[in-house]
């Protein structure tokens, strides 16, 4: 059976209460009020392709249409060079269901290799979203 992985989804929000990462040059930082999550590039062109944030189609073990998100702070920091996605804090709670969309994105954070930080590429995403050639999405370059 196929769920909707729009409307069925739940999103869950985990608080920090221990530091998670490093507080170093080249570590994004995060703020009590905004939500985030770390992704994959898959994720990002499932983004600009459905315009939700949605669980993957296949997860293995028990979790199934959730979407894990992390609340923000000082004790926050991200340095995987992994793509980073933050929404404002009151748009996401804990068990919340339905899938975030696109437009409820405050950033989408990628790691610049060259400047050696993440980079705010939220406008060039959406921008990608609008003109997106369903044709063409193995070939999109983020």
């Amino acid at each position: 059976m196929e769920f909707d992985r729009v409307k069925n989804v739940r999103n869950r929000v985990f608080e920090q209460t221990m530091a998670v990462g490093k507080n170093e040059p080249n570590a994004m930082k995060t703020d009590s009020l905004h939500t985030y999550r770390r992704s994959g590039m898959n994720q990002i062109k499932d983004i600009i392709i459905s315009g939700y944030i949605r669980p993957k189609k296949n997860v293995k073990g028990g979790h199934k249409l959730e979407v894990f998100w992390t609340h923000g702070g000082d004790k926050l920091f991200y340095f995987s060079g992994e793509p980073i996605l933050e929404v404002p804090a009151d748009l996401v709670q804990n068990g919340q269901i339905g899938a975030l969309s696109i437009h409820d994105l405050s950033a989408i954070y990628l790691f610049s290799q060259e400047e050696h930080k993440y980079i705010n590429r939220l406008d060039y995403i959406l921008d990608l979203y609008n003109n997106v050639d369903l044709n063409e999405t193995d070939n999109l370059s983020l």
